[in-house]
């Protein structure tokens, strides 16, 4: 983990996303694990996952994208209240969601939700989503309708899928929706593929090994962005501190200089 006043970029593995499931799995069956691993190929799930609480700016982009021997695929993500689930944006190639009914979404205000919602949603339902208190909203548009249910190469449990910032904390479900229906000037997260890692077991002590020196190498490529982007919001709400501060003294002023020559004006009427 990259941290800077706090935690700033966190580099997730593909273990942690589905802790509790691989844990069961390695203690299952082989048959379970060529299971996993074969879903997992099928989804191509990335190894090695970069998240920003303040988003990936160009300037991370560009890092990233020097990174030898891997494929970077960027994408959104946002927590929202509807029984605290996540949204994505559909990835090209890196972590695919597998269809299970219906269609990917094709168009705006389209959305599909996890496999394991079937029960609660149908195909041509509406959903919608609950603004948190503070800020903006990530989305462009609140309300969704159905076209699909898929299943994701990052949440391999259906019950333990992580912590939520919304809500009471803990994501119960995810949906897809397309990138366009992300209000946001920058990427929240960066999905990385090593090609040395593609032919490898992902439950086998080499990918684990080979993964973790790849962990490392993305924290030293990344070891300084915190600082340079938290400076950089810093000195981008001192700007707009000192514009206003600015906006405020000529309002002043023209507020002074219309009084003073109303009070002439008075003063000519008089005489």
């Amino acid at each position: 983990m990259i941290a800077s006043k706090g935690r700033f970029v966190s580099i997730l593995t593909l273990m942690m996303l589905g802790s509790l499931a691989l844990v069961g799995l390695k203690v299952a069956s082989p048959n379970m694990e060529r299971t996993a691993e074969d879903y997992l190929r099928k989804a191509n799930a990335l190894d090695l996952a970069v998240i920003a609480d303040y988003g990936l700016d160009k300037e991370d982009q560009d890092e990233l994208k020097t990174l030898q021997g891997a494929s970077v695929e960027f994408g959104y993500m946002a927590d929202l209240t509807v029984e605290n689930g996540e949204e994505y944006s559909k990835s090209e190639s890196i972590s695919t969601f597998q269809v299970t009914e219906g269609r990917l979404p094709e168009a705006d205000e389209e959305i599909d939700l996890a496999d394991f919602w079937k029960d609660r949603y149908q195909i041509g339902q509406t959903i919608t989503f609950t603004k948190k208190e503070e800020g903006k909203s990530v989305l462009k548009s609140q309300t969704f309708t159905i076209t699909g249910f898929v299943q994701s190469g990052e949440m391999l449990s259906q019950k333990d899928l992580g912590s939520a910032s919304s809500g009471n904390g803990n994501l119960a479900g995810y949906g897809v929706i397309l990138p366009s229906q992300f209000d946001s000037d920058v990427y929240s997260i960066a999905r990385v593929r090593y090609d040395d890692l593609k032919n490898l077991d992902a439950f086998s002590s080499e990918y684990k090994t080979k993964r973790a020196q790849h962990q490392e190498e993305l924290q030293d490529l990344l070891a300084d962005n915190g600082q340079k982007r938290l400076a950089g919001i810093k000195a981008n709400g001192q700007k707009s501190l000192e514009e206003g501060k600015e906006q405020l003294q000529t309002a002043e002023s023209n507020l002074k200089n219309g009084k003073s020559q109303l009070e002439k004006a008075s003063s000519s009427l008089l005489h």
